[in-house]
């Protein structure tokens, strides 16, 4: 099963069971989180809704984390989950912040648990943060990332949301030349359309996430890369054009282990989930649509799909309505 993952995370040469879930499976679920009910009279999801924090790591949140500016003040307006994936955390649990413990298990098997029990929580959220715990965000004009973050998401609320690694050799700056070379620059906006993200921390809006995951750990014995790159592939089918990079905000990972990391394996099994889900949700007769998808994978390089016409796409409008094959055709 999935969610009954058999591999530590320390301990990429262990052997993992065959999950029953598949990327090209319907991509709706049972755990499908509950879209509010809106009245008239009822401020917009936007304003009122809580975001939810879904990290992994060792033990405790690190200290740096758990501190107000970060995740330590539940006043502001979020919840976080933890799965400690090497020892139980005995230090006492802030009260918005829930802690449990699986210590067998893979980087994607252990983002499954975190989205299972997410789902199962009997709260809305308007975001669901996956994340990393060695992650530091770090805002590139001096203000609190964590805050300035959570702000764009509640101004724009796309469908997913992330950042550029500062370690990625500057990729948010070879997005820019990209769009200058091709003549559709945005450098001032703060945020950007995007193909490929990084995993390291990701935001998904309630409205896309139960599209979009689990996560698919079919080949983490081969791969770790391999589930995000599914994560990539179903999100530019179904949310071309509303996945977006913040440019102000960065990440730093400061922590790497050793896991699966073939890239050239999670290349090859790109294009076959690509074309899978071109065929599933492209209606044939959108022969337009079809070939923005088919021709992808032929002009991606290192996948990020520098030439891709989605990389010239304009950026979301606030507030955008959030649905699965909305600028397909764009």
């Amino acid at each position: 099963h999935l969610l009954t993952p058999t591999t530590h995370l320390l301990t990429p040469t262990t052997h993992l069971l065959t999950p029953t879930t598949h990327l090209l499976t319907p991509t709706t679920h049972l755990l499908t989180p509950t879209t509010p009910l809106l009245t008239p009279t009822t401020p917009p999801a936007y304003l009122v809704l809580p975001i939810l924090y879904l990290v992994q790591t060792e033990k405790c949140l690190p200290s740096y984390l758990q501190s107000n500016d970060v995740l330590g003040n539940g006043s502001l307006g979020f919840d976080v989950m933890v799965l400690s994936y090497k020892e139980a955390c005995d230090n006492p649990p802030l009260r918005h912040v829930h802690y449990f413990l699986n210590s067998n298990t893979t980087w994607t098997t252990g983002r499954n648990l975190l989205f299972e029990a997410a789902m199962n929580r009997n709260k809305n959220y308007l975001y669901y943060v996956f994340m990393d715990g060695d992650i530091v965000l770090i805002d590139l004009k001096n203000s609190n990332p964590w805050r300035k973050f959570e702000a764009f998401l509640r101004s724009v609320e796309p469908a997913i949301a992330a950042v550029d690694l500062v370690q990625d050799n500057n990729f948010l700056k070879m997005v820019r030349d990209v769009h200058r070379d091709r003549q559709c620059s945005r450098e001032e906006e703060d945020y950007i359309s995007c193909v490929w993200f990084d995993a390291i921390f990701n935001a998904f809006h309630y409205n896309a996430v139960h599209r979009i995951l689990p996560y698919d750990s079919t080949y983490d014995k081969l791969s770790w890369y391999a589930s995000q790159m599914a994560v990539i592939a179903r999100s530019e089918v179904l949310f071309r054009g509303q996945v977006v990079l913040h440019t102000q905000v960065v990440g730093e990972n400061r922590e790497h282990r050793q896991y699966p990391k073939s890239l050239e394996f999670s290349h090859k099994m790109f294009e076959t989930w690509l074309s899978g889900l071109v065929e599933k949700h492209v209606p044939p007769n959108h022969v337009q649509c079809a070939n923005v998808y088919v021709n992808l994978w032929k002009t991606m390089e290192g996948l990020h799909g520098w030439n891709s016409s989605s990389m010239c796409l304009p950026p979301p409008p606030p507030h955008d309505i959030i649905e699965p094959g909305l600028y397909a055709c764009a």
